[in-house]
Order: C-alpha cells, then sequence, then structure tokens
C-alpha cells in the first residue's frame, strides 16, 4: 500500500528559504583550520602538579582559571568565575572555605572543575558528582583524571585524526571513571559545536 507523508505548509509569515539557507557556511576542514579552532587545541588542563603551589587571594584564582580556560572562550556561558560565584560555591560546600582570604590547590582544583562542568550540569549535579567521588579518590587522583581525559576528548574533538580516539585512562573502568569520561566528552562536543558557531556568526543573528 502506497503511504503518503503529510506536508506541514510553512506559515505566510515564515521567511522564504533560500539555497544561501541551506548551503554550509564553513565546511569541516576551513573550521578546523581557523583561529577559533586553533585556540580550542591550544587547551591543556593542567596537571594537580601544575596548579600553583602557593595559596592565592580570590582575585588571583580568578585569574588563574580564565587564564587555563581562556583557549576555550567560544564556549562558555558568561565570565568563567566570579567573585560572587566563587563565594557562592563555598556557602555551598562545592569549595572549602578559604583561611585568612588564600585559596590552595585543591580548592583551585575543585573551582577548574566546577567551571568546566557548570557549561552543561547543573549544580545540584555537580555536587552529587563530587560526593561520589569523595567516597573512593582524594582531590588529587580525581582531579587528574579529570584533566588527561579532558584534554583528550578536546583533542579527539578539535584534531580528528583518522577517526581514532583515545582510550580510557582509567586502571580499571569504574561507575566514576565512566561518569567523568561521559562529562569530559560531553563538554568537549560543547566546545566544538559553540566554537563553529561562533565562527559562522551565531552572535550576530
Amino acid at each position: 500500500m502506497e503511504q503518503h507523508v503529510q506536508i506541514i505548509p510553512m506559515a505566510d509569515s515564515s521567511k522564504h528559504i533560500t539555497t544561501d539557507d541551506l548551503r554550509p557556511t564553513a565546511l569541516p576542514d576551513a573550521f578546523l583550520n581557523s583561529d577559533v579552532a586553533h585556540a580550542a587545541m591550544r587547551f591543556e588542563m593542567p596537571s594537580y602538579d601544575d596548579l600553583p603551589a602557593v595559596e592565592l587571594y580570590r582575585d588571583q584564582v580568578i585569574s588563574f582559571i580564565d587564564h587555563v580556560l581562556e583557549p576555550l572562550a567560544a564556549c562558555a556561558d558568561g565570565p568563567w568565575l566570579t567573585p560572587s560565584m566563587v563565594n557562592n560555591y563555598v556557602k555551598q560546600r562545592l569549595v572549602a572555605p578559604p583561611v585568612k582570604k588564600l585559596y590552595g590547590r585543591e580548592q583551585v582544583a575543585r573551582l577548574l572543575v566546577i567551571c568546566i562542568f557548570k557549561q552543561f550540569l547543573s549544580m545540584d549535579a555537580i555536587k552529587r558528582m563530587f560526593v561520589i567521588q569523595n567516597m573512593t579518590y582524594p582531590v588529587e587522583v580525581a582531579y587528574n583524571y579529570v584533566a588527561k581525559e579532558l584534554n583528550f576528548a578536546i583533542e579527539d574533538n578539535f584534531m580528528m585524526v583518522d577517526g581514532r580516539r583515545h582510550v580510557d585512562t582509567a586502571h580499571k573502568t569504574t561507575r566514576e571513571s565512566l561518569l567523568v569520561r561521559s562529562a569530559t566528552e560531553a563538554f568537549a562536543a560543547k566546545a566544538f559545536l559553540m566554537s563553529y558557531l561562533v565562527l559562522t556568526g551565531y552572535e550576530s543573528l
């Protein structure tokens, strides 16, 4: 029996679609060779040992995190971190309170991860992930795994070397490793999409 596909007509007030509307505005090679893509490729999440060894004041923490995440500016929903955000994360117990207004390496690590994950997760979801992490791994181990997986996920999305992707760096697949790998891949996918949209000028529409 022949099936008929119902076609929904466009409203009279709809804009007429032209061939220019359907034509790609930036082919994959052009995008991957663009300044915005090259900026993302420069990103490198520092290891725990590469975080500041000395304690920092809040403004210094914000400046450091802005510097680390600057290559991925295209995918940020507003500023990465502000003084009020830091205070709020401390109030929500996502980050330990400063001691004499100073923040240590562990707090900086937590803030970096929050800045990444908040681009696609709610604060409640991030808090839950931290609770799960705290039950199994110390901050240093958990942070280094996030850093490695995030760096590889960004590389996989932006470099696309023969379709190959990095294997999981965890020695053993666990609940925590699956959650982190899913989170880093989600962020990298968003970074790729937002970088492409920035290149094609979506902000000017």
